[in-house]
């Protein structure tokens, strides 16, 4: 219970337990909870939907869904993702990079590409029949959350100092196996077995980008986290709508 609360106090605004005393072992050994977390406010995402639609046509429902989500984050993700978009864009070494993710500021390039991201989530979440888009409202925070896990079991951290992302980076594999069994079993429950495939892929798309961001960075950072988290959920949105499609045709042939 207690790696579930920091967990969740760390990712989300919500505050359970306001004089919890955290270690930066606390920090890494509560990654094997981050599913768990997004299980919860996939749950809210579920509940406005059963609320909101008898009011409202499906395409708004996403989008409320899609704002729901970033206020419970905080904006954490999006902060990280769109810091992380400018520095790959600005610089031109390691360093140069680390150092515009770093600036407080957000530039042109990293705005763009947060609003590209939020309608490719409400595209792909629109473009779902009923039956669909709530058991993707379900999972997609929970995908995103656990894509965090495997990142950071793979990757180092990429500053010299100790940032806040040092206590993530390099955990262990107990955590990594406790969160990916914790994904699947929800993502099965939720979507059934053939949905495990796409658990696979983004699998791979996680892999892929630890490389990438070892190339480009020497490693990750808490930007870089919050980046892989939103990259996830629009990836598992998208494939979740492929193998709708995919599945909605074969019934006809």
């Amino acid at each position: 219970m207690r790696r579930f609360i920091i967990a969740l106090q760390f990712l989300t605004v919500f505050r359970v337990k306001r004089d919890i005393e955290v270690t930066r072992e606390d920090l890494a050994a509560s990654m094997s909870c981050f599913p768990l977390v997004g299980a919860v406010q996939g749950t809210l995402l579920v509940i406005a939907s059963y609320l909101l639609s008898a009011l409202l046509p499906g395409n708004v429902v996403a989008g409320v869904a899609i704002l729901i989500l970033a206020l419970t984050n905080g904006g954490l993700h999006l902060d990280g993702f769109a810091d992380t978009v400018d520095g790959l864009a600005g610089g031109k070494t390691e360093e140069e990079r680390l150092r515009i993710m770093r600036d407080s500021s957000t530039g042109a390039i990293g705005v763009a590409f947060v609003a590209l991201l939020i309608l490719l989530k409400y595209l792909a979440l629109s473009g779902m029949p009923l039956e669909a888009q709530r058991p993707a409202l379900f999972m997609f925070p929970v995908m995103g959350r656990w894509a965090m896990v495997p990142m950071a079991r793979w990757s180092r951290y990429a500053r010299n100092d100790e940032g806040l992302g040092a206590a993530f980076a390099g955990n262990t594999n107990a955590g990594l196996i406790a969160a990916t069994a914790m994904g699947a079993v929800l993502l099965a429950l939720a979507m059934g077995i053939i949905s495990l495939l796409i658990m696979l892929l983004l699998g791979a798309a996680v892999y892929g980008f630890s490389v990438f961001f070892r190339k480009k960075l020497g490693g990750v950072t808490g930007d870089v986290f919050g980046f892989q988290s939103e990259v996830a959920e629009v990836l598992f949105l998208i494939l979740v709508l492929a193998l709708t499609r995919i599945l909605e045709t074969r019934q006809f042939i």
